[in-house]
């Protein structure tokens, strides 16, 4: 399905290549357990650049933007096959975007510098997590277009376009902070897979 009407002249797609920068934006303005990082990172594109664009430009087909009122306020990303994903990224998506802030003459604040040294420390995907939960998906909505109950629908979409794709779990990483965002989760089904020092892992099984 490339469109889902959410009434209230919202509406979820299948995201475009033109997306990319609105992507990038949302990500920033919620990069703090939800709310708008902005002000921590002097590198404005840098978390977009870790957790939206590489959804966007290398598995598009479970790539959706939110619209409300015409103007992209959030977005719904996914993977399917969560190990062959992160292989085409370290072939051709971090090698370029790691030189690219490698060479960046911008100073980089606390916030940057965290997402620095993961940016240039990825590590894949701990086997046990892949083995039950073979998929992942990752979402996040601008502060004005949550608490309308697109959330749900938006993730009850992904788990059915996953599922039949052949998909037989999914996981997503929460941060330890975002409780609201957790207890979401749970009343759609997902639970506690693994707790790390900042965030929890989450999967449900089809």
């Amino acid at each position: 399905m490339s469109m889902l009407d959410l009434g209230n002249q919202a509406l979820l797609r299948l995201a475009k290549p033109s997306d990319l920068a609105p992507f990038l934006e949302v990500c920033l303005k919620t990069s703090d357990s939800g709310q708008d990082g902005s002000d921590l990172y002097n590198h404005k594109d840098l978390v977009g650049d870790i957790y939206a664009a590489p959804y966007l430009l290398h598995e598009p087909r479970f790539a959706y933007a939110l619209e409300i009122s015409g103007q992209v306020t959030g977005y719904l990303l996914g993977v399917l096959d969560t190990p062959k994903f992160e292989e085409i990224l370290f072939t051709n998506y971090w090698p370029k975007t790691q030189l690219q802030y490698k060479n960046s003459a911008i100073k980089a604040s606390a916030g940057d510098a965290i997402l620095l040294a993961h940016l240039f420390n990825i590590a894949l995907t701990e086997s046990d997590i892949v083995k039950k939960y073979p998929s992942h998906l990752h979402i996040d909505i601008l502060e004005s277009g949550q608490g309308r109950g697109y959330g749900k629908i938006m993730i009850n979409h992904m788990l059915e376009q996953l599922r039949a794709a052949g998909s037989t779990g999914v996981h997503l990483h929460v941060s330890n902070k975002n409780y609201r965002a957790q207890e979401f989760y749970k009343k759609l089904g997902f639970t506690t897979f693994k707790t790390g020092a900042d965030e929890e892992i989450m999967g449900i099984n089809f």
